[in-house]
Protein backbone atom coordinates (compact mmCIF):
# COMPACT_ATOMS: atom_id res chain seq x y z
CA UNK A 1 0.00 0.00 0.00
CA UNK A 2 1.99 3.23 -0.91
CA UNK A 3 2.25 5.64 1.91
CA UNK A 4 0.32 8.97 1.89
CA UNK A 5 2.26 12.26 3.24
CA UNK A 6 1.04 11.71 6.39
CA UNK A 7 2.72 8.22 6.65
CA UNK A 8 5.91 9.66 6.26
CA UNK A 9 8.99 10.95 8.41
CA UNK A 10 10.65 13.82 7.37
CA UNK A 11 13.76 16.47 8.31
CA UNK A 12 10.50 18.47 9.27
CA UNK A 13 9.63 15.84 11.79
CA UNK A 14 13.19 16.58 13.58
CA UNK A 15 12.91 20.16 13.00
CA UNK A 16 9.71 20.08 14.89
CA UNK A 17 11.27 18.55 18.09
CA UNK A 18 13.74 21.25 18.14
CA UNK A 19 11.61 23.89 18.04
CA UNK A 20 9.07 22.30 20.51
CA UNK A 21 11.79 22.20 23.05
CA UNK A 22 12.37 25.61 23.25
CA UNK A 23 8.94 26.53 23.77
CA UNK A 24 7.50 28.05 27.23
CA UNK A 25 3.70 29.08 26.28
CA UNK A 26 1.38 26.04 27.46
CA UNK A 27 -0.98 26.12 24.32
CA UNK A 28 1.86 26.32 21.66
CA UNK A 29 1.17 23.08 20.46
CA UNK A 30 -2.23 23.38 20.36
CA UNK A 31 -2.02 26.48 18.19
CA UNK A 32 0.39 24.31 16.14
CA UNK A 33 -1.38 20.98 16.06
CA UNK A 34 -2.10 20.84 12.47
CA UNK A 35 1.63 20.62 11.74
CA UNK A 36 2.23 18.75 14.89
CA UNK A 37 -0.26 15.93 13.87
CA UNK A 38 1.25 15.84 10.16
CA UNK A 39 4.98 15.82 10.88
CA UNK A 40 5.23 13.70 13.83
CA UNK A 41 2.45 12.18 15.01
CA UNK A 42 0.92 10.52 12.26
CA UNK A 43 4.09 9.43 10.95
CA UNK A 44 5.62 8.03 14.05
CA UNK A 45 1.79 5.97 15.38
CA UNK A 46 1.78 4.51 11.15
CA UNK A 47 5.21 3.72 12.57
CA UNK A 48 4.25 2.02 15.68
CA UNK A 49 1.50 0.00 14.38
CA UNK A 50 3.42 -1.33 11.31
CA UNK A 51 5.67 -2.52 13.76
CA UNK A 52 3.32 -4.29 16.16
CA UNK A 53 1.43 -5.89 13.25
CA UNK A 54 4.64 -7.40 11.56
CA UNK A 55 6.72 -8.61 14.56
CA UNK A 56 3.43 -9.61 17.17
CA UNK A 57 4.01 -12.83 15.41
CA UNK A 58 7.12 -13.23 16.13
CA UNK A 59 7.05 -11.78 19.60
CA UNK A 60 3.91 -12.76 20.82
CA UNK A 61 4.37 -12.17 24.72
CA UNK A 62 6.11 -8.23 24.00
CA UNK A 63 4.27 -5.30 24.63
CA UNK A 64 3.70 -2.99 22.18
CA UNK A 65 2.84 0.63 22.50
CA UNK A 66 -0.51 1.81 21.09
CA UNK A 67 -1.38 4.75 23.04
CA UNK A 68 0.53 7.72 24.44
CA UNK A 69 2.94 7.64 21.17
CA UNK A 70 4.45 11.33 20.14
CA UNK A 71 3.48 12.64 23.48
CA UNK A 72 5.46 16.10 24.27
CA UNK A 73 3.90 17.83 26.20
CA UNK A 74 5.16 17.52 29.80
CA UNK A 75 2.73 16.96 33.06
CA UNK A 76 2.51 20.35 34.45
CA UNK A 77 3.99 18.87 37.71
CA UNK A 78 7.28 18.48 35.72
CA UNK A 79 7.02 21.88 34.64
CA UNK A 80 6.54 23.34 38.17
CA UNK A 81 9.95 21.28 38.51
CA UNK A 82 11.79 23.47 36.22
CA UNK A 83 11.74 21.22 32.56
CA UNK A 84 10.41 22.60 29.72
CA UNK A 85 6.85 22.42 28.26
CA UNK A 86 7.41 20.69 25.84
CA UNK A 87 10.02 16.54 24.86
CA UNK A 88 12.32 17.72 22.27
CA UNK A 89 12.72 13.86 21.92
CA UNK A 90 10.31 10.93 21.63
CA UNK A 91 11.03 7.04 21.78
CA UNK A 92 8.69 3.65 21.75
CA UNK A 93 9.45 0.93 23.79
CA UNK A 94 8.43 -2.92 23.19
CA UNK A 95 9.25 -5.69 25.89
CA UNK A 96 7.97 -8.96 27.72
CA UNK A 97 6.05 -6.92 30.57
CA UNK A 98 7.93 -6.52 33.89
CA UNK A 99 7.74 -8.80 36.79
CA UNK A 100 8.93 -6.52 39.31
CA UNK A 101 8.84 -2.30 38.66
CA UNK A 102 12.64 -2.69 39.87
CA UNK A 103 13.72 -4.83 36.38
CA UNK A 104 13.40 -3.85 32.83
CA UNK A 105 13.13 -6.74 30.19
CA UNK A 106 15.42 -6.73 27.22
CA UNK A 107 13.58 -4.54 24.90
CA UNK A 108 13.15 -2.90 21.24
CA UNK A 109 13.98 0.65 21.27
CA UNK A 110 13.35 3.59 18.77
CA UNK A 111 13.80 7.40 20.06
CA UNK A 112 14.19 10.92 17.54
CA UNK A 113 17.07 12.67 19.44
CA UNK A 114 17.33 16.09 16.83
CA UNK A 115 19.77 17.80 19.60
CA UNK A 116 22.37 15.05 19.76
CA UNK A 117 23.75 15.31 16.10
CA UNK A 118 20.37 14.41 14.24
CA UNK A 119 19.97 11.33 16.07
CA UNK A 120 17.80 8.61 15.01
CA UNK A 121 18.13 5.72 17.36
CA UNK A 122 17.19 1.96 17.11
CA UNK A 123 18.32 -0.38 19.77
CA UNK A 124 18.19 -3.76 21.15
CA UNK A 125 19.00 -5.45 24.41
CA UNK A 126 18.91 -4.92 27.89
CA UNK A 127 19.61 -1.33 28.96
CA UNK A 128 20.57 -0.31 32.82
CA UNK A 129 19.94 -3.76 33.99
CA UNK A 130 19.89 -4.36 37.63
CA UNK A 131 22.73 -6.24 39.70
CA UNK A 132 21.44 -8.81 39.74
CA UNK A 133 20.37 -9.27 36.14
CA UNK A 134 24.11 -7.70 35.11
CA UNK A 135 25.73 -10.56 37.29
CA UNK A 136 23.51 -13.58 35.30
CA UNK A 137 24.43 -12.20 31.90
CA UNK A 138 28.27 -11.84 32.82
CA UNK A 139 28.30 -15.08 34.29
CA UNK A 140 26.39 -17.02 31.27
CA UNK A 141 28.93 -14.88 29.02
CA UNK A 142 31.38 -16.24 30.99
CA UNK A 143 30.51 -20.18 30.61
CA UNK A 144 29.39 -19.56 27.16
CA UNK A 145 29.55 -17.04 25.12
CA UNK A 146 29.60 -18.88 21.48
CA UNK A 147 25.76 -18.31 20.92
CA UNK A 148 26.48 -14.53 21.26
CA UNK A 149 29.42 -15.03 18.82
CA UNK A 150 27.70 -16.45 16.22
CA UNK A 151 25.25 -14.12 16.74
CA UNK A 152 27.03 -11.29 15.95
CA UNK A 153 29.26 -13.01 13.25
CA UNK A 154 25.47 -13.98 11.55
CA UNK A 155 25.39 -12.00 7.81
CA UNK A 156 21.69 -10.88 8.46
CA UNK A 157 22.66 -9.61 12.08
CA UNK A 158 25.84 -7.97 10.83
CA UNK A 159 23.43 -6.10 7.75
CA UNK A 160 21.24 -4.83 10.96
CA UNK A 161 24.52 -4.23 13.60
CA UNK A 162 27.37 -4.26 12.52
CA UNK A 163 29.64 -3.95 15.73
CA UNK A 164 27.65 -6.92 17.99
CA UNK A 165 27.50 -5.22 21.79
CA UNK A 166 27.70 -1.42 21.94
CA UNK A 167 31.16 -1.04 24.15
CA UNK A 168 30.58 2.33 25.40
CA UNK A 169 29.55 1.77 28.90
CA UNK A 170 31.96 -0.27 30.31
CA UNK A 171 33.18 -1.21 34.38
CA UNK A 172 36.55 0.75 34.80
CA UNK A 173 37.78 -2.51 37.29
CA UNK A 174 37.15 -6.29 36.05
CA UNK A 175 33.83 -6.92 37.80
CA UNK A 176 34.41 -9.16 40.95
CA UNK A 177 34.95 -12.95 40.42
CA UNK A 178 36.71 -12.59 36.79
CA UNK A 179 40.23 -12.66 35.66
CA UNK A 180 42.14 -10.09 33.84
CA UNK A 181 42.59 -12.92 31.02
CA UNK A 182 38.99 -13.69 31.08
CA UNK A 183 37.76 -14.39 27.24
CA UNK A 184 35.32 -11.96 26.33
CA UNK A 185 36.30 -9.85 28.99
CA UNK A 186 35.08 -6.67 27.44
CA UNK A 187 31.48 -7.97 27.48
CA UNK A 188 32.12 -9.36 31.22
CA UNK A 189 32.80 -5.25 31.77
CA UNK A 190 29.38 -4.22 30.35
CA UNK A 191 27.18 -1.98 32.11
CA UNK A 192 24.64 -2.32 29.58
CA UNK A 193 23.68 -5.46 26.82
CA UNK A 194 22.77 -3.17 23.36
CA UNK A 195 22.84 -3.35 20.17
CA UNK A 196 22.68 0.13 18.44
CA UNK A 197 21.98 1.74 15.37
CA UNK A 198 21.62 5.19 13.67
CA UNK A 199 19.24 5.87 10.84
CA UNK A 200 20.47 8.70 7.92
CA UNK A 201 18.21 11.39 7.42
CA UNK A 202 18.34 9.83 3.88
CA UNK A 203 16.66 6.46 5.18
CA UNK A 204 14.33 8.26 7.64
CA UNK A 205 12.36 10.17 5.08
CA UNK A 206 11.84 6.96 2.95
CA UNK A 207 8.55 5.87 2.00
CA UNK A 208 10.43 1.86 3.16
CA UNK A 209 11.72 3.17 6.58
CA UNK A 210 9.67 1.16 8.50
CA UNK A 211 10.68 -2.33 6.39
CA UNK A 212 14.29 -1.08 7.45
CA UNK A 213 12.69 -0.49 10.91
CA UNK A 214 10.99 -3.92 11.09
CA UNK A 215 14.01 -5.90 9.67
CA UNK A 216 16.59 -4.27 12.41
CA UNK A 217 14.00 -5.21 15.33
CA UNK A 218 13.66 -8.60 13.69
CA UNK A 219 17.03 -8.91 14.57
CA UNK A 220 17.52 -7.70 17.57
CA UNK A 221 14.61 -10.11 18.95
CA UNK A 222 17.23 -13.01 18.75
CA UNK A 223 19.76 -11.32 20.96
CA UNK A 224 16.96 -10.25 23.53
CA UNK A 225 16.50 -14.10 23.42
CA UNK A 226 19.95 -14.92 24.29
CA UNK A 227 19.69 -12.38 27.10
CA UNK A 228 16.58 -14.01 28.67
CA UNK A 229 18.26 -17.46 28.84
CA UNK A 230 20.93 -15.90 30.05
CA UNK A 231 18.82 -14.84 32.66
CA UNK A 232 16.71 -17.44 33.14
CA UNK A 233 19.87 -20.17 33.83
CA UNK A 234 22.59 -17.55 34.72
CA UNK A 235 24.20 -17.93 38.20
CA UNK A 236 22.33 -15.31 40.65
CA UNK A 237 24.80 -16.57 43.96
CA UNK A 238 28.07 -14.32 43.63
CA UNK A 239 30.07 -16.80 46.12
CA UNK A 240 28.74 -19.48 43.43
CA UNK A 241 29.87 -17.61 40.93
CA UNK A 242 33.27 -16.58 42.46
CA UNK A 243 34.10 -20.00 42.70
CA UNK A 244 33.34 -21.16 39.79
CA UNK A 245 35.31 -18.41 38.17
CA UNK A 246 38.53 -19.41 40.35
CA UNK A 247 37.78 -23.23 39.36
CA UNK A 248 38.03 -22.06 35.39
CA UNK A 249 40.86 -20.26 35.94
CA UNK A 250 42.80 -22.35 37.78
CA UNK A 251 41.82 -25.27 34.91
CA UNK A 252 43.08 -22.88 32.21
CA UNK A 253 46.56 -22.05 34.11
CA UNK A 254 47.27 -26.09 34.82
Amino acid sequence: MKKTKLDKFSKKSLDFLVKAGKQKHPDWLEKNKIEYEEVLKAPFITLAKEIKAKLKPLAPSYHFPSTGLARIKRPDFKVIGGQPQFKDWISMIASKPSATRFESNPHLFFGLFPNENQKILLAGGLWQPTSSQTRKIRYAISQNSEPFHQLFKDSKFMSSFKKGFSLDNQAIRTPKGFSEDQPDLEWIRLKNFVVMKEFSIKQFSSPKFSDLVIADFTQALRLNKLLENALMSGCNQPGKAKSLQRLNHIQRHH
